[in-house]
């Protein structure tokens, strides 16, 4: 379904009150990256409201800039300030109690830190992307640091810890009968990030064994410390494998992929090999964004993102290689079936059911 959004008259004045607004906002997230990163929030949320000086002491910050980063957060109403009639190193800031899930849970559906850090990661690549813009180029995913990789692992970590493996696959026949099935299901995450995916698989099926790929070494060192801390490091391993891993071939009963295919290079071989790590029987289940079935605009918050993350990460990443599908965060739905089907499997299922508000899952069957 397409939804039809009203555009507004476009005048200068309309321009630059959007604009103004914008980079008031790129402001707050700049600033809320400063408390995340810098542990501010979690300062104040631990041992309760504070001055300036007592937040400087606590989080180990020089006390000027304490006041400073302070008085912009109640300024722009994210921190409550007790008297804003005192003087200015004995003035009280707390953090409300609503927005301590949003900054500090990862775990939250609100959570909201890491989407901050990912266009912090956006920002540090500008010139290198302006450089892709002149040449065609690309600039590689590693570029972005690790703000990006974490942003991108706890971007999706609410969801797959909360719901994954409890509520969406026992939605799906097909996976979980096999799931919960002897022997024991060998499960492969592709492109695993930071692991939570496999995490969350292992977790909610105790007698299943998840390998999780990635190519990117950070991600994996990430993944085996979060696997571990979930107590399910016995059944989960992780490696810097490609999916055409000879070694792979044959072994899976199921193939998850959350929201990579759209920024690969080649996604027709990617899928092509995972058809191939698959046992007979198996499924490959492919989670990535649910976009509008065809160009709109002006289009709904939703694809205004997909698009900023496209021009600024997605395809960026996936120019620097050659050839390059250059698909780009907006990967529609038409699209995704015919990466499978010319990867060769036989059915492709778009699944509108299990529902979430941003991904879209896909049931590969060879």
């Amino acid at each position: 379904m397409v939804v039809e959004i009203s555009e507004p008259e476009k005048t200068a004045d309309q321009l630059v009150g959007r604009l103004f607004e914008s980079t008031l906002g790129m402001m707050d997230v700049l600033a809320v990256y400063v408390g995340d990163r810098l542990g501010l929030y979690r300062a104040l949320r631990d041992s309760g409201p504070a001055t300036a000086p007592e937040l400087a002491s606590r989080a180990g910050i020089d006390e000027r800039y304490a006041r400073e980063w302070l008085e912009q957060q109640a300024a722009t109403g994210i921190l409550d300030v007790d008297d804003v009639t005192a003087a200015a190193d004995v003035r009280r800031y707390a953090l409300p109690d609503a927005y301590a899930a949003p900054l500090l849970d990862p775990d939250s559906p609100w959570s909201i830190a890491p989407l901050g850090r990912s266009i912090v990661a956006c920002a540090k690549v500008m010139p290198q992307l302006l450089d892709a813009f002149r040449t065609g180029g690309g600039v590689d995913w590693t570029t972005y640091g690790l703000d990006m990789i974490e942003a991108q692992g706890d971007f999706n970590r609410p969801w797959l810890r909360g719901s994954f493996g409890g509520e969406i696959l026992p939605q799906i026949p097909a996976i979980h009968r096999r799931l919960v099935a002897d022997p024991p299901a060998r499960v492969a995450d592709v492109a695993c990030g930071v692991g939570w995916a496999a995490i969350a698989i292992a977790a909610a099926y105790p007698t299943v064994h998840v390998d999780g790929f990635d190519l990117d070494p950070s991600s994996i060192e990430l993944a085996r410390s979060n696997a571990a801390s979930a107590g399910v490091a016995d059944r989960v391993t992780f490696a810097v494998r490609d999916a055409a891993d000879p070694a792979a071939a044959g072994r899976y009963d199921l193939v998850t992929v959350i929201e990579a295919i759209h920024d690969v290079s080649r996604p027709v071989e990617v899928l092509a090999a995972i058809r191939g790590m698959l046992a007979p029987g198996g499924v490959a289940l492919i989670a990535d964004e649910k976009t509008e079935d065809r160009f709109t605009a002006p289009a709904g918050e939703s694809e205004r993102m997909y698009y900023g993350y496209s021009v600024l990460v997605c395809l960026p990443a996936a120019m620097t290689e050659r050839p390059t599908a250059a698909t780009g965060t907006v990967i529609r739905a038409d699209t995704m079936r015919a990466y499978a089907e010319a990867a060769g499997f036989a059915s492709v299922e778009r699944l509108d059911e299990p529902a979430l508000d941003m991904l879209r899952f896909y049931l590969l069957t060879p």
